[in-house]
């Protein structure tokens, strides 16, 4: 039996578009504040993130009923979802999945300098994130092993980890980036990108040079 899609009117169509363009405001608006050097992450209010982005507050605790929870989901969610379909476009022209994986990774870590303080704050709610169900759709681990089953179903796995180990490791140093300390300092947005770059994972030796414990990235 088929069943016709439900089309929605213009009204629903235009309040879905006020809702959307608003929730974008103000994940900008939070991302503004997350990275203002003068502003303490900590005191950050769902009433400031609003008046910030010149939203009503009634309107911003619509968005966030669960204050920074919400706020740390919506950064993850959105950015993800940047990611998705970048990538999605990506196959389309290239579909090679050597090249779509290194485009993958480097695409999540622009993101990621890109929301700068905002991701570093939400990574180290993760868990809470997770646990309340405001995760991101798509496990990044998935897809970038759907990736690797495409270039080769054998090492599929292996290749999976292997990478995202890689990837994880970098991202941690540069989360932990602090410009008062001399071990955390030399971790700033420009490592992260020039090490995300260097990850060169679809190679059947490297699996084998992993195994060995003899690995090391370029």
């Amino acid at each position: 039996m088929n069943i016709n899609p439900i089309k929605k009117d213009g009204r629903s169509l235009r309040a879905e578009k006020t809702y959307d363009e608003a929730h974008e405001k103000l994940i900008k608006s939070a991302v503004e504040l997350f990275n203002n050097p003068l502003v303490s992450h900590e005191k950050i209010t769902v009433s400031q993130i609003a008046k910030h982005a010149g939203v009503s507050v009634a309107t911003a605790y619509n968005h966030f009923p669960e204050n920074k929870l919400d706020i740390y989901g919506s950064l993850f969610q959105l950015g993800f979802k940047d990611v998705r379909d970048d990538l999605n476009k990506f196959l389309e022209t290239s579909p090679q999945p050597d090249a779509a994986v290194t485009m993958f990774l480097n695409t999540i870590a622009n993101i990621v300098v890109e929301l700068g303080n905002a991701i570093r704050f939400a990574w180290f709610e993760v868990r809470e994130i997770q646990a309340s169900g405001k995760w991101i759709e798509g496990e990044p681990y998935d897809v970038l092993h759907s990736l690797c089953k495409q270039y080769d179903s054998e090492i599929a796995d292996e290749l999976t980890d292997d990478i995202f180990q890689m990837f994880n490791g970098i991202t941690f140093l540069w989360l932990r980036y602090d410009p008062n300390y001399t071990v955390w300092s030399k971790y700033t947005d420009e490592w992260y990108i020039e090490n995300i770059n260097k990850i060169d994972g679809l190679k059947k030796d490297d699996v084998v040079k992993l195994r060995e414990g003899i690995f090391r990235t370029r």
